[in-house]
């Protein structure tokens, strides 16, 4: 993959999730793959066997009390991936090697980033993964490990005032991307603004903004063509972009 996209791409933002699937569960991948999506995101946590798991949180809910995944191993988690509450990461990575969708992994782990580049590869899935973490430490352990493997840096916050200060705002994004040595930024959808994506363009840098949830935000954010908009409404978006 390179920067820019031809087009910008509608990217499942934790699957396909609709109609009763549960968010970065299997069957909202697997559906995300039947709609034929150009890109598909999943959140993944480690446990702590070295195991991987799809989750937006770094803990479960075990008996009234959050645990954090770290401290648990599979076979702790067993009636939870028996039911389909919780899905291993490897799972979900070979439902999408058999598409033709790329993969925006989103790291929400810690300390086991070999793991990660380690099962990208077994999957066959370097040439089509983008890894996202808001952590620049762990884009550069995944650097350190494997250079040519495609990393976004993940950037939450308030947008500027004004155009002055949105310009200062996006190259200190740019300054931090460079620190991460990210190749792209993972814009919340406040920080998608001309001067951001201007800015982030003049470093050759991809540009993805989560997360679009109606259609009046898709087609406003396709105005600034970033290379992909994470979707929580695909069959419009996917409309609008086709």
């Amino acid at each position: 993959m390179r920067f820019p996209f031809s087009e910008t791409a509608v990217v499942a933002h934790r699957g396909a999730h609709c109609c009763g699937r549960e968010e970065n569960s299997l069957s909202a991948v697997a559906h995300a793959a039947e709609l034929g999506v150009p890109g598909i995101e999943v959140d993944v946590c480690n446990l702590g066997d070295g195991e991987l798991v799809l989750s937006h949180d770094p803990y479960v809910c075990v008996g009234g009390a959050a645990v954090p995944l770290p401290e648990l191993a599979v076979e702790d988690l067993a009636p939870l991936l028996r039911i389909g509450e919780l899905v291993l990461a490897q799972s979900a990575l070979d439902l999408v090697r058999s598409t033709d969708a790329f993969l925006c992994f989103d790291w929400k782990g810690y300390g086991d980033e070999s793991r990660v580049v380690r099962l990208i590869d077994e999957f066959g899935l370097r040439e089509r993964t983008i890894i996202s973490s808001s952590r620049a430490s762990a884009l550069a352990a995944i650097k350190d490990d494997r250079p040519g493997l495609l990393t976004g840096l993940s950037v939450s916050g308030p947008p500027a005032p004004d155009d002055g200060a949105r310009s200062e705002q996006a190259r200190q994004v740019a300054g931090r991307m460079r620190a991460a040595r990210a190749d792209a930024a993972m814009l919340e959808l406040n920080l998608a603004t001309p001067p951001m994506l201007s800015c982030l363009r003049g470093h050759r840098a991809g540009v993805f903004v989560w997360t679009a949830k109606d259609t009046d935000t898709c087609a406003s954010l396709c105005e600034l063509a970033p290379d992909g908009i994470m979707s929580d409404a695909l069959d419009d978006h996917l409309s609008l972009l086709s």
